[in-house]
């Protein structure tokens, strides 16, 4: 596991598995910054990405369309997360303090690129 969710951290995870022995067949990852971090990992390695090992990511932030391999993501609808908070703040603020917790879900989509697909 990773303790904070930046580039450094998905790279010191990889590292750390690769250390005792384990080879993955897949790496999926908190976010993308996670997995452009273990993608380097990867790299100085010498596995190949996705012959060795495929990587995706949660987010779908803009860096990981540029990235070599480009990165496998989870896409979320962040408009629809974004007003599903704004809502539930707003019944908040209005005075709204006795909902019971509720689970909420905003639709997503898997967009698959090179770090999961051989070219």
């Amino acid at each position: 596991p990773a303790p904070a969710w930046h580039r450094a951290d998905g790279a010191a995870a990889v590292r750390h598995l690769l250390a005792t022995g384990v080879r993955p067949d897949a790496v999926f990852c908190f976010n993308d910054t996670l997995a452009l971090g273990a993608l380097r990992a990867l790299h100085e390695a010498g596995l190949r990405v996705p012959e060795d090992v495929a990587v995706a990511g949660f987010d779908d932030i803009e860096d990981g369309r540029f990235s070599v391999p480009t990165l496998t993501t989870i896409a979320p609808d962040k408009e629809r997360i974004g007003r599903l908070a704004v809502e539930m703040l707003a019944a908040r603020v209005d005075g709204d303090r006795e909902t019971p917790p509720r689970d909420l879900t905003a639709p997503y989509r898997l967009t698959p690129r090179e770090s999961t697909h051989p070219a």
